[in-house]
């Protein structure tokens, strides 16, 4: 997910999994290990703290990437979940 963010907004993927990842801490806290997380928590990550990061970050078109990682999400969810964020 942090690379599709990051192609989104052209930055690296790495700086894309990193912002994927703090958004995840801010979210469900940061003692929940990766490959704990579950859809619901990867979609309110998206839906809140993603959301408010990009928009701090003054990325103009951050309603139309959230929607586009929330369909990623629902396309790929068994695969995003058993290989961990």
């Amino acid at each position: 997910m942090g690379d599709k963010l990051a192609d989104q907004i052209s930055i690296t993927h790495l700086a894309g999994r990193g912002l994927f990842k703090l958004s995840i801490k801010d979210e469900v806290g940061p003692f929940k290990p990766l490959e704990k997380l579950s859809y619901d928590d990867l979609k309110s990550t998206i839906q809140n703290a993603l959301r408010d990061r990009l928009i701090k970050l003054e990325i103009i078109n951050s309603n139309q990437i959230i929607a586009f990682l929330l369909d990623e999400l629902n396309k790929n969810q068994s695969l995003i979940i058993m290989a961990g964020v």
